[in-house]
């Protein structure tokens, strides 16, 4: 990173605890998150850091709530402001769901409201409550959903595994108006299936070539964020996807425990080192700053 680096960090969740209920916060995998994550805690982690625009992705509450209510909750933090503030944000609907136009007319009320993310990154093994047991990629209504928010010009957060990313390829290739970007790098969580991760990649980048790629959730990869393990798959990932076409996320607080968020940046500043001023100015914010149309301020 240089003084002259400006970020977009294109993945935050906030949460608050005694407002709205998480459920995945109760799963082993997540110790030492069950507390606030607010604006002001962002900013401390922040510090100096050149953070321009911040945005939050639906951060897993209880489905039978009404998730218009975090949206709204999210508006209100932006209105009080403060360096760790939300510039925009995605938010959750059920695309399956008959209701979907009222929620996402609700959702669009608020000017920060970009689209939607809706876990898709099935595993009928897992215990985890954020992970569904059946593949929503199946599902004509899902993919009808879809549609309405490409009719909509809204955008989706796609989180699926590896093996999942040629039946993804097919749908999102016959939408092209609808923004689409992958997130946590595609998940190459198993190095002995990096192959597999690899050639999905590379389909997923040929045939759907409006999506962009979100390199994020490091931690999945090297859960102490070890240069050597994360600079080849960030490297890769670039690589497959074009430097245009990518933007950077912290997944804080969910990463937190693992990293601070400066040696967050410093690994993604390491990573891209290499590229020319034009080039990190979109990996670090030009991208994101493009698919969430955030104003460049």
């Amino acid at each position: 990173m240089t003084e002259h680096d400006a970020i977009v960090d294109a993945h935050v969740h906030f949460w608050k605890l005694d407002r709205f209920h998480y459920p995945w916060l109760a799963d082993p995998g997540a110790e030492g998150l069950d507390h606030d994550y607010l604006p002001d805690d962002l900013a401390a982690d922040i510090g100096d850091l050149p953070v321009r625009a911040i945005v939050h992705v639906q951060a897993e509450m209880d489905h039978a709530s009404d998730p218009v209510g975090e949206t709204a909750w999210l508006a209100s933090l932006k209105e009080a402001g403060g360096a760790g503030a939300p510039t925009v944000c995605v938010g959750y609907a059920d695309l399956r769901s008959p209701d979907l136009p009222d929620v996402l007319d609700r959702h669009e009320q608020f000017e920060l409201f970009r689209g939607i993310r809706q876990e898709a990154w099935f595993d009928p093994q897992s215990q985890r409550a954020d992970i569904p047991r059946f593949n929503l990629l199946d599902d004509p209504a899902w993919q009808r959903g879809l549609d309405e928010l490409e009719r909509r010009e809204l955008s989706f957060d796609l989180l699926v595994w590896p093996a999942q990313l040629e039946q993804a390829a097919a749908i999102f290739r016959d939408r092209p108006g609808l923004p689409v970007v992958l997130e946590h790098v595609g998940l190459p969580v198993d190095p002995a299936a990096r192959e597999i991760w690899r050639n999905a990649m590379r389909t997923f980048a040929q045939q759907v070539p409006h999506a962009r790629l979100k390199i994020s959730a490091l931690r999945f990869i090297s859960p102490t964020w070890d240069a050597a393990e994360l600079s080849p798959i960030v490297a890769e990932a670039i690589d497959l996807f074009g430097v245009d076409r990518c933007m950077l996320g912290s997944n804080f607080p969910v990463d937190r425990p693992a990293v601070s968020y400066r040696t967050v940046w410093e690994r993604f500043g390491e990573s891209i080192g290499g590229f020319s001023p034009n080039e990190r100015d979109a990996l670090l914010r030009g991208t994101a700053e493009r698919f969430y149309r955030i104003p460049r301020g």
